[in-house]
């Protein structure tokens, strides 16, 4: 009786207390709030909701989260949160693996509270603890597979192991940060196939940037060579964005010349680093820009002391960026290096020859040399040839006595920069299965693409870009355009 009774007496607000409270005795509470049953239809029509109206559709899953711990307490069960729930379905929605999303959820903790040493040891805690094989999703698989049968080929072109098939494959499995770097390149390369939204290769990528921000800022002995594929992969993904911020090959170049013995370790952080360094020289060869990476990292890989079919393409892959190096800073370029480009041309292996050739013609579609390579390998090796022969004629200086000879000079530099130019596009359009050389003879037209006058051999070079572009997803758009515009300058000078 007394506690009903206190829920319904009716305050009679006397100033010293009400009386019906202290006939009761109880407090008198004058808090100015009333609670009523059901809902009061308001007095301004204006405020009420349309009878009519239809309430808006919800989009996604809605959560409800409390303010403070002393309103969850008001109706929570003893030992238990009401709506808190820890496990991995809580982000579903918000991250591509719901398997390791706890686990994330723990690194990204670690990042934004730790200072970077304490940061990168704690990460290596958790990224220990949970090298356990994760089953993949069906779209996670897509995207696995999608990377062993095409990227992983393109990164392990000068690498009999291939390592980035056989290694990083299996071990991203088991380690969050390469899984999540090959879903972030393997997704953006199906999305641009076919247009579709890049929302999950954005979500894949954000979610590796979040584990390797830790390890890059501790202790350099936490930077392992997992942590340099994932970071090589990310490049690979970067270059196909159609504004390249170079982002991720900063991060290359700062671990490689961080931690030196990467570039002659041997196994897949050595394969690793010489995808790190083709991705160097491809932004050196289109921005004009020196080499990054210091190349006394690989003074003692293995390479220079096999002879197989590998070593030789990765031993020209180290002479071009020689090359570069010298091209693009104030040193002159010295004879040292033309001889050894030629004692490479001279000396390799005859599997390194053509299996057929053919002149190009003067028909449309025979407008690039054709030359048909035994192995991607061997096309890759004979490209960078070429590459670096282009280099080494417009690094030569002029001996002009005369402004006569100094055109002429100019003139003959132009012819050959054209001839290797097109073996480049003929070597890329008659080795299909070599998807590198496709890559190759982009970075080329960039930055030499103004050499073709010829209208067929510019209609050539465009059909070779188009078919990259369907081929790859690498959009082509931006380059097309400013070949154009290069080519209508040089077709006005004319």
């Amino acid at each position: 009786m007394a506690d009903e009774a206190v829920r319904h007496l009716k305050c009679d607000e006397h100033e010293l207390g009400c009386g019906l409270c202290q006939q009761a005795g109880v407090e008198c509470d004058r808090t100015n709030i009333r609670f009523r049953n059901g809902l009061s239809v308001p007095k301004e029509p204006k405020l009420a909701f349309p009878e009519l109206d239809s309430w808006p559709q919800l989009l996604g899953r809605v959560r409800f989260h409390d303010e403070t711990a002393d309103i969850t307490s008001l109706y929570s069960v003893e030992g238990h949160s009401a709506f808190i729930d820890e496990t991995p379905d809580n982000v579903s929605g918000l991250l591509p693996n719901t398997n390791v999303a706890n686990e994330l959820d723990q690194h990204h903790f670690i990042a934004a509270s730790h200072s970077p040493s304490t940061a990168s040891s704690s990460l290596s805690t958790q990224l220990r603890s949970s090298r356990v094989r994760h089953p993949l999703s069906e779209r996670e698989a897509i995207l696995m597979r999608n990377f062993v049968e095409n990227m992983a080929l393109w990164a392990d072109i000068t690498d009999p192991q291939r390592h980035f098939e056989t290694e990083v494959s299996v071990r991203a499995f088991k380690e969050p940060v390469l899984r999540y770097a090959i879903f972030a390149f393997s997704s953006r390369h199906l999305n641009r196939q076919d247009n579709s939204d890049a929302t999950e290769a954005l979500q894949h990528h954000n979610c590796c940037v979040q584990l390797l921000i830790p390890a890059l800022s501790g202790p350099r002995d936490h930077i392992t060579e997992d942590i340099l594929a994932a970071v090589a992969i990310l490049r690979q993904h970067e270059e196909m964005d159609g504004e390249d911020n170079q982002f991720h090959l900063t991060g290359t170049t700062h671990i490689l010349n961080t931690v030196s013995t990467f570039g002659s370790s041997g196994g897949l952080g050595e394969a690793a680093a010489w995808l790190c360094l083709r991705q160097d020289i491809y932004i050196s060869l289109t921005s004009q820009q020196p080499l990054r990476t210091n190349l006394h990292s690989f003074h003692h890989s293995g390479v220079f002391q096999r002879n197989d079919d590998f070593a030789w393409s990765s031993r020209m892959v180290f002479l071009l960026a020689k090359v570069v190096q010298s091209a693009f800073t104030d040193s002159a370029m010295t004879l040292g290096i033309q001889q050894e480009i030629e004692e490479w041309y001279s000396n390799k292996p005859d599997t390194f020859d053509p299996v057929r050739s053919a002149p190009r013609g003067p028909e449309p579609d025979r407008r690039f040399p054709t030359i048909w390579m035994l192995l991607p390998v061997h096309v890759i090796g004979i490209q960078y040839y070429h590459i670096a022969k282009i280099l080494l004629a417009l690094s030569e200086a002029p001996q002009a006595s005369s402004a006569y000879e100094s055109l002429r000079h100019s003139r003959l530099v132009e012819k050959h920069v054209r001839h290797h130019l097109l073996t480049v596009l003929g070597l890329a359009q008659s080795n299909s299965k070599a998807e590198n050389t496709l890559f190759t003879a982009r970075h080329s037209l960039v930055a030499w693409g103004w050499v073709l006058r010829d209208p067929l051999d510019q209609n050539a070079a465009e059909s070779l870009l188009q078919a990259m572009n369907a081929r790859t997803g690498w959009n082509m758009d931006a380059l097309i355009q400013t070949l154009r515009a290069q080519w209508e300058e040089m077709e006005g000078d004319n």
